[in-house]
This record gives structure tokens, sequence and C-alpha cells, in this order.
């Protein structure tokens, strides 16, 4: 594909990302009846008001570039999942930045997680910190544009997380 068609092709997927929605209520057959699509790859989105300074905030975060790099959209593989940095502007200009998603991401080593953020975005950090609270123990950043991300581990195994 040229990269006219991509971007293009982008542009139209994240409109459809952001417009999209789910019937509030369905009727009660239909939602015993229908059979659930299969989900290849689970992704999320936060937007951004400057796309170079994200790609360089995220970039240092998850320690990789992006995967996908366009004028408007920067997606990084985190997990086998899509974290997708968009461009407000373009795609949703009256939107307000920050608290539009909390994406949370599960590591092995809090300790090591919170060291490296501390390393790379000091003033990222969002008090009070380290938080331990019965199995889990998390911490939350917050992106240039005030997105929140969330790491956390567990300190006793729970099935399903």
């Amino acid at each position: 594909m040229t990269r006219n068609l991509t971007k293009h092709l982008l542009r139209i997927l994240a409109i459809l990302f952001l417009t999209s929605g789910t019937a509030l209520h369905a009727q009660e057959t239909d939602m015993k009846t229908s059979q659930a699509a299969t989900v290849q790859r689970l992704g999320v989105y936060v937007l951004s008001s400057d796309l170079k300074r994200s790609r360089e905030f995220y970039g240092a975060i998850f320690g990789t570039a992006p995967k996908i790099e366009t004028d408007v959209l920067i997606g990084f593989d985190v997990a086998g999942g899509l974290f997708a940095v968009i461009s407000k502007q373009t795609f949703a200009p009256d939107a307000k930045l920050c608290g539009n998603t909390v994406p949370y991401l599960k590591v092995d080593d809090i300790q090591a997680a919170l060291q490296h953020v501390e390393t790379i975005a000091p003033d990222a950090l969002k008090a009070p910190g380290l938080i331990s609270e019965g199995p889990i123990s998390l911490f939350k950043v917050t992106d240039p544009d005030g997105n929140i991300l969330e790491y956390y581990s567990l300190n006793t195994p729970i099935d399903g997380l």
C-alpha cells in the first residue's frame, strides 16, 4: 500500500474507534443467540496534543520504538496488544485531554518498574507513589498530556489476573 493510503486507512480506523459504541438495551433473545466475535488483539489508545513528545515519553517508558507511526498515530506493541497514541487535533479536537482511559500494565517486578519510571520521568510519578494493598501493589504515572498509566503486580497469585 502507498503511504497515503495507509495513512487514510489508519485515520478511518481511529475515527471508527472514537465514534463506535455498543447498544445499551440489546434484546434478551439477541444476547442469548448471538455469537461473540473472536478477539484477535486487544488495544487501547490515549489522546495526545503533541505526538513527538508522546513518542519520546512512551518510547522511554516501554523501552522500544513504535511498531506503527504516522503523522496522526503512534502504536506500540505492548505484551501482544496495541498501545496507541493518537492526535487529539485530528481525531477528537473537542475532547478533553486525560481521564479518557486508564491503561494498566501488569509487571513481575513492581520495584524495577518503579525505578525505571523514576529514572526516565521522575516528575511523571503520581503521589503517593507505590501503594500496596492486600495482594496488589501499584503506582500511577502521568504522561505529558495528563493521561494516567498504571503499573501493577501481584504480591500473591490471583486466578485470572
